[in-house]
């Protein structure tokens, strides 16, 4: 079975559009509950940019990432679900 390859017009708007978004949410910072810490880490990263004893003091560090670069803020609860999200 053949592999069908469809080619897109890079020039257009919309697939323009899309891939900034696309590249935009990868800049977005999230901060998580990791083995008993919070973590902040960058949408589509391995590792964690920093690691906290508690989820204010990875709050406030993503919030200054965040400030810095004009992106997102993801805040999750221990549960994994999103629970704010701040875009600076």
């Amino acid at each position: 079975m053949k592999k069908v390859i469809y080619k897109t017009n890079q020039n257009n708007p919309q697939i323009r559009a899309y891939k900034q978004a696309v590249e935009r949410g990868k800049q977005n910072h999230h901060v998580i509950h990791k083995d008993n810490s919070w973590v902040v880490i960058r949408g589509g990263a391995e590792r964690a940019s920093d690691i906290f004893k508690t989820q204010k003091a990875a709050i406030d560090r993503a919030k200054s990432i965040a400030q810095n670069q004009g992106t997102s803020v993801y805040i999750h609860r221990a549960d994994g679900r999103i629970r704010t999200v701040e875009d600076y």
